[in-house]
């Protein structure tokens, strides 16, 4: 694995950002750890829908689903804590489970976390994680609009299936606010 501290070795590429499990959540302060290695997709908090919007998945995230087809919607929501965002989450469901569950288009500012907790059975992937720079177009839609955003957030993603049908999350950790 390479180092996240070097700045003589050759940036990550896109898809090596990330990386599976217990080798990279070493170097993340244990207060986040404690957050990164929760089971699911985080649900706790209050949300805030950001934006849906049509996409697609790139070839990489295409088979991680096993969609047949690249389009998708994409979900993007703010989740809160005490009024404050904490974490950035971007849903990416493909067309061929946005069929077989409408509902998922529907959500509004219910956490898609929640919602997914209690749709009854669902197949988790394993997760993998990532350092993404703030210039990583993920990252920067995370911290637009904060004050101070940070130099880079540590992020996770997993797929979910339901009924056979996949869906992939990537949630983006933002800082804790400064004491006042």
């Amino acid at each position: 694995m390479k180092s996240l501290n070097s700045a003589t070795e050759a940036p990550l590429l896109p898809l090596e950002l990330w990386v599976p499990g217990a080798d990279l959540l070493r170097e993340v302060p244990p207060a986040l750890r404690a957050m990164l290695s929760e089971p699911g997709p985080v649900r706790a908090l209050g949300a805030r829908l950001i934006e849906q919007r049509l996409g697609f998945l790139n070839r990489e995230q295409q088979e991680r689903v096993a969609a047949p087809a690249a389009s998708c919607l994409v979900r993007d929501e703010m989740l809160l804590e005490a009024g404050r965002p904490r974490i950035f989450v971007e849903a990416l469901i493909p067309d061929c489970t946005l069929e077989l569950h409408p509902w998922l288009g529907e959500l509004g500012d219910a956490s898609l976390g929640a919602t997914l907790s209690g749709a009854g059975r669902i197949e988790q992937g394993a997760f993998e994680f990532a350092p993404l720079p703030a210039s990583h177009p993920l990252a920067a839609r995370a911290v637009d609009g904060l004050a101070a955003p940070p130099a880079m957030l540590w992020a996770r993603r997993a797929w979910y299936g339901l009924g056979g049908r996949r869906l992939l999350i990537h949630e983006l950790f933002l800082p804790e606010p400064a004491p006042c």
